[in-house]
């Protein structure tokens, strides 16, 4: 007889993660119980800067699923900080997926961290340190994390066609056709951290694809008549993005 895996939800699926400043850069966060470890992508902390120490010997760790196995060649020690309370903390260098850091039960159980998953789910450090939920909200001055620490957070379907209509009234200049104007200005609300500013780059020149290059053709010219890129020669040029 044959089973079928039964179909969860993307609520159901939804971790427990947030952005919280790693070395002083934010970074994609997740909290994991089921982790011994304290983890740091090994992509974030070259492209951040963080010092990494060698381990005098490689320290193996063993994964969820049997045979599986990595190696830990590295560690860093840098600051987190989560609310308003920041932490000196030791991360593993090792090779992760989708998310900067992973936080795992040591670090949950040093700041004694409450775990909610009423509704889409939350975390709460302690008393002390402001509470943090994994649904945020941006806007174009301020950074608002809505909480559920007495309160739990139940979203409808309701809520979201509210919400989708307030944002598209918001944001209309980035909805809909593209108009031959430049955007309003935004303030910008990131940095890119270059390791070496006075590095160049060599770029191979770019080839289309001969059932593209009407697509190709029609964008440039589209761009050209808009006054966003004007025909100039260099020695080496980025690939741009107009947004």
């Amino acid at each position: 007889m044959k089973t079928t895996r039964p179909t969860r939800s993307k609520n159901n699926l939804l971790t427990i993660t947030g952005y919280f400043l790693v070395g002083g850069t934010k970074a994609r966060c997740l909290f994991d119980s089921s982790c011994e470890g304290i983890i740091m992508s090994s992509e974030f902390a070259r492209a951040t800067g963080i010092h990494m120490h060698k381990l005098p010997e490689p320290i193996g760790m063993q994964q969820a699923f049997q045979g599986s196995r990595a190696k830990l060649y590295y560690t860093a020690t840098t600051d987190i900080t989560i609310g308003q309370r920041t932490y000196t903390e030791t991360f593993d260098i090792a090779n992760i997926d989708y998310y900067d850091v992973m936080l795992g039960t040591p670090f949950l159980r040093r700041v004694k961290t409450n775990i909610d998953f009423n509704g889409l789910g939350s975390i709460v450090p302690s008393r002390a340190i402001a509470p943090t939920s994994g649904i945020e909200m941006f806007n174009r001055k301020e950074r608002r994390i809505i909480s559920s620490v007495r309160v739990s957070i139940q979203l409808t379907k309701d809520n979201f066609t509210h919400f989708r209509s307030q944002w598209k009234e918001k944001y209309a200049d980035l909805f809909g056709g593209i108009p031959l104007e430049l955007p309003p200005m935004r303030e910008v609300n990131h940095r890119i951290k270059l390791i070496d500013p006075d590095k160049q780059f060599n770029y191979r020149l770019p080839k289309c694809p001969e059932a593209l290059r009407a697509q190709l053709h029609a964008k440039i010219d589209h761009y050209l008549k808009a006054g966003w890129w004007e025909p100039t020669s260099a020695s080496q040029a980025v690939p741009m993005l107009c947004i």
